[in-house]
This record gives C-alpha cells, sequence and structure tokens, in this order.
C-alpha cells in the first residue's frame, strides 16, 4: 500500500489498469491534441519529463465507475500542472490564479475574487 493512500482510494487505483482505462486514456489525448489544457504546452509521452502527458479527472471520482469513465470529466494536463497547480487547487479548495487587476480569479477564494 502507498503511504499516501488511504485504503478507499488503494481499492479504486484498479480502475487504472482497466483496458477502457487506457483506450479512454487515448481518446482524451488525441481529442485534447497532446495540448495540456492549463498551460497550453504540448505533451509528452513517458514519464519522466515536466511535460509528460496525464489524463486528469475534473471531478474526483472517489471510486465511482460512472464518473471514473466519463469522458466529460477528463482533461489533458501536463504533469507540471498536475502535480502543482491542480493539486494544490483541490488541496486548498479554490484557485490561487490572480488575475490583471491583482485580485484572486476563484470566488472561493478566501479573500474574495473581485
Amino acid at each position: 500500500m502507498d503511504k499516501w493512500r488511504t485504503p478507499e482510494a488503494e481499492q479504486y487505483r484498479k480502475l487504472y489498469q482497466a483496458k477502457q482505462w487506457r483506450v479512454l486514456r487515448e481518446h482524451v489525448l488525441l481529442r485534447d491534441r497532446f495540448t495540456c489544457q492549463r498551460c497550453k504546452c504540448f505533451l509528452k509521452r513517458g514519464r519522466s519529463h515536466p511535460q509528460s502527458a496525464v489524463v486528469h479527472h475534473i471531478k474526483a471520482h472517489k471510486g465511482d465507475p460512472d464518473l471514473f469513465f466519463d469522458i466529460g470529466n477528463l482533461q489533458a494536463v501536463c504533469w507540471s500542472c498536475h502535480s502543482g497547480v491542480i493539486q494544490s487547487e483541490e488541496r486548498l479548495g479554490y484557485s490561487t490564479e490572480i488575475g490583471a487587476d491583482g485580485w484572486p480569479t476563484d470566488p472561493k477564494h478566501p479573500i474574495g475574487a473581485k
């Protein structure tokens, strides 16, 4: 068991081994034209590069197979965005992005969006 994951998360990690997921993942990468939907960089295959392709669940699936395999809930992103901005937003519950006016863009930000 991974020391960072809950026992529940360990159970649904098996979904990532399913053939249905591998096919769907490839479809999402092609649909999004191997472009990160956050920073717009071109994605690379493999796991050892900051621009490595990750298919991200927009809404956390928590093991729900309907949500897990919902193509509308998936987007291609680079490893850097997924491991940085996206996971930070998931942990905090809001985006820390600041707009051109100097105010947070996310209305859920504790300071509030302008």
